[in-house]
């Protein structure tokens, strides 16, 4: 009879683990599928293609809830998980048991998707720069659009002069 419940505990543990296996293949999934997105994004970064940038933008967006309702079937699954384990019984196996190969596919993807989301802030924070000059331009072209140096009250100056007596500035 003792070997009856051992075996069917096995069989639900084991059944847990392969449903944690599942859930991390439908992370890696999801983390490829970023970071295709995010290197198309950086590709239209690049050559200022305005409609790939919103583009890439609403793909990424989208697989935003995708990681919240992978992140809930985790929790639940782990919940679920907890609910099934016996803390008298020490003998169980640990659910983190996964293959190394798994592990090595979601930190190399991991580190794939920092590196490309710090790329992709550098090269917003430029292309904001030059959209903000731009935009600045078509409003008033009489103004001069050089860098601004800060002072000590709060206030910028430009960081180059005008003669009076020609159009060329200098720095």
């Amino acid at each position: 009879m003792a070997s009856a419940s051992v075996s069917s505990e096995f069989i639900a543990i084991k059944t847990a683990e392969e449903r944690a296996e599942e859930l991390l293949r439908a992370r890696l999934d999801l983390m490829y599928e970023l970071e295709a997105s995010l290197e198309g994004s950086r590709k239209a970064l690049v050559a200022l293609d305005l409609a790939q940038i919103e583009s890439g933008t609403s793909d990424q967006a989208r697989l935003i809830p995708e990681f919240d309702a992978l992140l809930e079937r985790c929790r639940s699954s782990r919940a679920a998980d907890r609910a099934m384990e016996r803390p008298a019984e020490p003998a169980t196996p640990q659910l983190g048991t996964y293959p190394r190969e798994l592990k090595e596919k979601l930190c190399g993807s991991q580190n794939r998707i920092l590196d490309a989301l710090r790329l992709q802030s550098a090269l917003l924070a430029r292309a904001q720069g030059k959209l903000r000059v731009l935009g600045n331009m078509l409003a008033d072209p009489t103004v001069p659009y050089g860098p601004l140096l800060a002072r000590a009250s709060g206030r910028a100056r430009f960081a180059w002069k005008c003669e009076e007596k020609s159009d060329s500035c200098r720095a």
